[in-house]
């Protein structure tokens, strides 16, 4: 019985990949895939940016989230690592077009967070943190790759391709 079980275990996470992989996209021509990696590409690319300016002026990060735009109940520091990280993470994944989606919907999530949560702080309206005119439409390029998939120019695509689907 435990031999069934690790094999059933092994297994989950490659029909978890399948199931993926398999869901419905926006369809498979080139232009719709063009047009998905250049909404990808300028997605990740602000997200990246700040990224990389939090490690470039790390020590200020713990100040930011504690003091300028805190987060009610999240230590400073774990908020720090948490949103660099996905900072850095999600906008390689979404470019790449590997795991588009969760990183689409993670980059909208942390967009609409942006505008609800941090912006409406008072230290957030006093540094224009909210701009509905950035965030907004991330929000809603986050949500439209969610919903189509990376489109054919994409590992998402390349993966599938290779189990057949």
């Amino acid at each position: 019985m435990s031999s069934a079980l690790s094999t059933a275990k092994a297994a989950l996470p490659r029909r978890l990949l399948i199931r993926y992989l398999s869901l419905p996209g926006a369809g498979n021509g080139l232009l719709i895939g063009a047009a998905l990696l250049a909404l990808r590409l300028w997605l990740a690319r602000p997200f990246f940016q700040a990224g990389m300016l939090r490690v470039d002026h790390w020590p200020s990060q713990t100040f930011l989230f504690g003091e300028i735009h805190p987060l009610p109940g999240v230590d400073p520091l774990f908020a720090a690592i948490v949103t660099t990280s996905a900072e850095l993470t999600l906008p390689v994944l979404l470019a790449l077009g590997l795991f588009a989606r969760p990183a689409a919907l993670g980059l909208a999530v942390m967009a609409a967070m942006i505008y609800l949560v941090i912006g409406q702080t008072p230290q957030g309206m006093e540094n224009g943190i909210a701009v509905a005119s950035e965030q907004l439409p991330w929000v809603a390029a986050g949500l439209i790759i969610a919903a189509a998939g990376a489109g054919r120019l994409s590992l998402d695509r390349l993966l599938a391709r290779r189990y057949g689907l």
